[in-house]
């Protein structure tokens, strides 16, 4: 399946735009039909960063200084799907995990979000152009019913310390309980790169793995014309090994049972891990990830496709 392009809705007010032509300045955006208020109690994804660059805490304050956070869940059918990334002073020092967890945590999101009134800035959405990265912050949360919490700035801190902190420790309380198992990577039989292009190309890579660490892949790809094109070629053991770590280091064992991310999407790509087991996981690079993560699909994409 291909996404469509999401259609100009009607609802969307420019309050501020760019002149052409003008080095910088500020496009704002506002969504009159984004609701204040969220009827529904089941949360399908998480995602909220933001920085806090500035911002001085009074003195004999008992909030944790944080300088920068990005906290992502997601339910995955068998438990939640959890990534964190802080740095709790003002430094460039970042500290990120992610966790499959077998807790439940969107019943406590759900509370904090509506505790937090986070859907009251609900469809606004600001950039300054030129600011450095991690300014400002971003909110991104969706419920079953699809009612949804998106509103951006990156110009100033988009919630208060208290509640950053609040989120970011039930990330990591949670992260700390009972684990879901994954298979181990240094079981892995094969690994097959599929893409299906809109235009009715596609590329197909399917790598073997040998007993002694290295492996062969072989590839076949068709582009604007019938022929489909094929090669083969070895790849060393120390290739195998950095494909296995950037599988384990991304959790991409455990993007199966995430939700899609929505965007549009000219082809359709997918990784599937084969185990000596027999056991197969495949997962796709529409899954609605932290970007921190979702780079490793593409490393892989890589390895099996263009350097041979």
């Amino acid at each position: 399946m291909f996404f469509n392009k999401k259609k100009d809705d009607d609802n969307i007010v420019i309050l501020k735009k760019t002149e052409p032509f003008v080095c910088g300045g500020t496009d704002t955006t506002l969504d009159k039909s984004a609701p204040k208020v969220i009827e529904s109690k089941d949360m399908t994804l998480f995602d909220v960063s933001c920085s806090f660059y500035g911002v001085v805490l009074a003195d004999g304050s008992k909030e944790k200084p944080l300088h920068f956070f990005h906290a992502f869940a997601a339910p995955t059918g068998e438990g939640s799907f959890l990534f964190l990334k802080t740095s709790r002073r003002y430094s460039d020092e970042y500290s990120s995990a992610w966790a499959y967890v077998k807790e439940d945590v969107f019943p406590a999101l759900v509370d904090l979000v509506n505790d937090a009134s986070l859907a009251e800035k609900n469809g606004y959405h600001s950039t300054t152009h030129g600011l450095p990265q991690n300014f400002g912050g971003s909110v991104n949360v969706r419920y079953a019913s699809g009612e949804k919490i998106s509103f951006s700035d990156n110009q100033c801190p988009i919630m208060s310390i208290p509640v950053a902190n609040r989120i970011a420790d039930l990330l990591e309380k949670a992260m700390e309980g009972e684990k879901i198992a994954l298979p181990d990577v240094k079981d892995l039989s094969a690994i097959r790169f599929t893409e299906l292009r809109s235009g009715g190309g596609f590329t197909k890579a399917t790598l073997t793995l040998d007993e002694d660490g290295a492996g062969v892949n072989k590839k076949q790809s068709r582009y604007d014309d019938p022929k489909v094109y094929e090669s083969e070629k070895p790849v060393d053991a120390a290739t195998v090994a950095a494909i296995k770590s950037c599988i384990a280091a991304n959790g991409m064992l455990a993007w199966a049972g995430l939700p899609e991310s929505g965007y549009f999407k000219t082809s359709e790509k997918s990784l599937t891990f084969v185990f000596k087991d027999c056991r197969e996981i495949t997962v796709g690079d529409s899954k609605a990830l932290p970007g921190e993560l979702g780079g490793g699909f593409f490393n892989i994409e890589l390895e099996l496709t263009t350097k041979h």
